[in-house]
């Protein structure tokens, strides 16, 4: 009498790869056509900042041009400002005035990109009295912070003094990643096809409103996308850090590439 022998079979794993949605800063350096805008679009970027102020500018004409061209383009539009913090409140005034003007509203996010100095003292007493300020007028979960790798790398700022932000924003163009794991928007180049043009990930869809991520029941593994850190695929799957580093059999100082699957359950 033959034997019968049963085999079970392993449902296969499900791979995630769904790409980090992008937005674009637009600045007086950036091409000011409806054809610049028409292109962004083409590459699938809807969602821009623009620049309404930089310290030493009285009148920045270029904030009219782009956020007339950006939402011509219908696109989703936010702010930024560019401050040394030597006159920080006289620069939050006067970016304030230009967001009325412009009818951005209370709920439109807005960024703090800090640019100064070592001659510049109390830094991060500054930047508070700034994010304070503009927290009587405009929402304080719409207000960003973006530094510069290279001056987070030299000791200009200390994060752990400033308020934890909802979002973080890390200007690191060029390299492989933001630099900073809490980073929840890195700005990764300053370049399109020829074009001065800044581009950024918003790993959690903070500028972008992007909400169309869903991981379904059957996911088991996460295909990493350039930038990521165990940081933010455990943030962007809703799970602990340290969880998803038991699940890899990893620890937190390990390096993750572009390509590399994740478990993430």
């Amino acid at each position: 009498m033959s034997q019968m022998t049963t085999t079970i079979q392993t449902p296969p794993r499900t791979v995630t790869t769904q790409n980090y949605p992008r937005m674009a800063y637009c600045s007086a350096i950036t091409t000011s056509t409806p054809e610049h805008y028409e292109h962004l679009k083409k590459l699938g970027i809807t969602t821009v900042s623009v620049c309404l102020h930089v310290s030493g500018f009285d009148y920045h004409k270029f904030a009219t041009i782009h956020t007339d061209l950006a939402r011509r383009a219908e696109m989703t539009t936010h702010a930024f400002m560019i401050t040394d913090l030597h006159e920080h409140i006289d620069d939050v005034i006067a970016f304030t005035k230009r967001l009325v003007k412009l009818y951005y509203t209370s709920k439109s996010k807005i960024t703090l990109l800090i640019n100064s100095d070592r001659f510049c003292k109390n830094r991060e007493e500054r930047i508070i009295e700034m994010i304070d300020l503009l927290s009587r007028y405009h929402d304080r979960s719409c207000i960003d912070l973006a530094f510069f790798k290279r001056d987070l790398d030299d000791g200009l700022y200390d994060l752990s003094k400033l308020p934890k932000m909802i979002n973080l924003t890390i200007i690191n163009c060029g390299a492989k990643t933001s630099g900073v794991p809490e980073a929840g928007t890195w700005v990764y180049t300053d370049e399109v096809e020829g074009d001065v043009q800044y581009l950024a990930y918003d790993y959690y869809g903070y500028y972008t409103d992007d909400s169309g991520y869903q991981l379904s029941l059957v996911d088991f593994d996460y295909v990493a996308q350039p930038g990521d850190t165990w940081y933010s695929i455990a943030r962007r799957h809703g799970m602990p850090v340290v969880d998803l580093l038991a699940l890899n059999r990893a620890i937190a100082e390990d390096r993750i590439f572009a390509g590399q699957v994740v478990r993430i359950a």
